[in-house]
């Protein structure tokens, strides 16, 4: 990425390759620069001494002429040697990115990222170790780590609300984070997918209405990667073209390094052709928008919903002008408050309701209705451990028995265990959400258990535990052995 030296006049680049060339760029002083502009017929507004960059600054010259404005450099970029230091260690880190399947996040800290990365075992020390299904598994399991309540309120109540591209949306997306809380996750996602290819169209503008979707991607992020620099260099008209090399640029600017990662992700994973992607989100335009396959059914890409949507605010701030978005995170506002209250509000009565319901579907032996969102295990599982932790194992306790394993929640068969023993007896039980289980579950506590329980209704008991050799009950029934 580069000025476009056709668009300077001829004798602002020409001054630079006269005091390069004699390699004077460190040491002419700002009248002698002066007088090679005006021995040139430039007419010179403004000279000083300036520093310039990102995260490593440079000494140069700003002059402002009556043909436009340069920076000119007191070193060659490959005289910064801490600037050339960072190259190999950010194409690594970009490397990690694409094994992760994501992009740096804005209104994300370092340290919470950084927490992450450990967390889920694949860090840009070690990814290269780590097969890709693995790290992007792993990587999956942090973001909701990543995206909190009070990241995404604030940021969608206070941030996006100023925005050009995305305010108009905002209806859509609050409702969207209503529904997912609601557990009405997979609508919540599906509501949200279209809004992103609006917000580009609307960052590109008409001047690229006839553009396909990569080109509008790469012409958004060039007007961002060019606006970058300009704050970098002071809204210069030019300066050297070493100074604008992309991988410089990338090594010794956050800003433009991180929309790098996104612009890479979004063309190489967002909108990958059906037949080049393999991604483990399954998080892909394509496959939801022609219905190619449910994999994008995936909980934690409403995560990466609401990360895109905010990462495209991030872009905005530097690709239009009248953009009033922020890149920093608000504290709390009423309106946010009051968002994040009616959040709870959504989980405390979806819990309810489970609970409710489920109750319900027990006591008039119903059938539990699988959704795109819920299979109700999460429900049963909580039934399990109460009545495991309220009922067996008091009454295990109660004749002595000492209860020293106690299992999770299995959902394969949706079943828990607890193991006692009493001089020197070891008895196991398996408490069943429901009898009407798989024989291979069965068969697995023939190998292993005393007795089977069943927490429901006995519902046609003799036909679903004929198989079983161990004695089976519901747990309303059941008396704890003496010994």
């Amino acid at each position: 990425m580069s000025f476009d030296d056709q668009t300077i006049d001829s004798r602002i680049t020409g001054i630079w390759s006269y005091i390069s060339n004699k390699n004077i760029q460190s040491s002419i002083t700002l009248d002698e620069l002066r007088n090679l502009a005006e021995n040139r017929n430039i007419t010179v507004y403004d000279i000083k001494e300036v520093t310039f960059g990102y995260d490593i600054q440079s000494k140069g010259i700003l002059i402002k002429t009556s043909v436009g404005s340069a920076i000119y450099p007191r070193l060659r970029s490959t005289e910064i040697p801490l600037a050339q230091g960072r190259i190999a260690p950010t194409l690594n880190y970009e490397k990690y990115w694409k094994h992760v399947d994501w992009f740096i996040p804005p209104y994300i800290s370092k340290g919470v990222l950084n927490n992450s990365m450990k967390m889920c075992g694949v860090t840009p020390r070690n990814f290269t170790s780590i097969d890709n299904v693995t790290a992007q598994n792993n990587f999956e399991n942090e973001l909701s780590s990543l995206y909190t309540l009070s990241l995404i309120i604030p940021v969608t109540i206070q941030i996006l609300s100023k925005s050009t591209a995305i305010s108009k949306h905002l209806p859509i997306i609050k409702e969207a984070i209503l529904a997912f809380y609601s557990g009405v996750k997979i609508a919540a996602i599906s509501s949200l997918i279209p809004i992103i290819e609006d917000i580009l169209r609307t960052i590109v503008g008409e001047e690229g209405s006839e553009l396909d979707t990569i080109s509008k991607i790469n012409s958004c992020f060039k007007v961002a990667y060019l606006n970058v620099l300009k704050l970098d260099i002071h809204n210069a008209d030019w300066i050297p073209s070493e100074f604008c090399d992309f991988e410089y640029l990338k090594a010794n600017n956050e800003r433009i390094f991180m929309l790098e990662t996104l612009r890479t992700w979004l063309l190489e994973s967002f909108y990958a052709n059906t037949c080049n992607y393999n991604k483990q989100s399954g998080f892909n335009r394509h496959h939801f928008a022609h219905a190619l396959s449910d994999i994008w059914q995936n909980e934690s890409n409403f995560f990466r919903a609401m990360g895109l949507i905010q990462a495209l605010a991030f872009v905005e701030v530097f690709s239009l002008p009248e953009s009033k978005v922020s890149i920093l995170v608000p504290e709390y506002n009423e309106d946010s408050t009051s968002f994040h209250a009616e959040v709870l509000a959504c989980l405390e009565a979806q819990q309810i309701k489970k609970i409710a319901l489920n109750r319900f579907q027990l006591t008039n032996e119903l059938p539990f209705i699988t959704t795109a969102s819920d299979d109700g295990w999460s429900v049963r599982a909580i039934v399990l451990s109460e009545k495991m932790n309220n009922e067996i194992i008091p009454k295990l306790r109660d004749k002595g028995w000492h209860c020293h394993e106690i299992g999770d929640p299995e959902k394969d068969g949706e079943f828990i265990t607890v193991e006692a023993n009493k001089n020197g007896k070891n008895i196991k039980i398996a408490l069943v959400y429901s009898f009407a289980i798989s024989s291979d579950v069965y068969a697995r506590f023939n190998d292993s258990c005393d007795y089977v329980l069943c927490q429901g209704s006995s519902y046609r008991v003799k036909e679903f535990t004929s198989q079983l050799k161990c004695q089976a009950l519901p747990l309303n029934a059941w008396i704890a052995p003496e010994s």
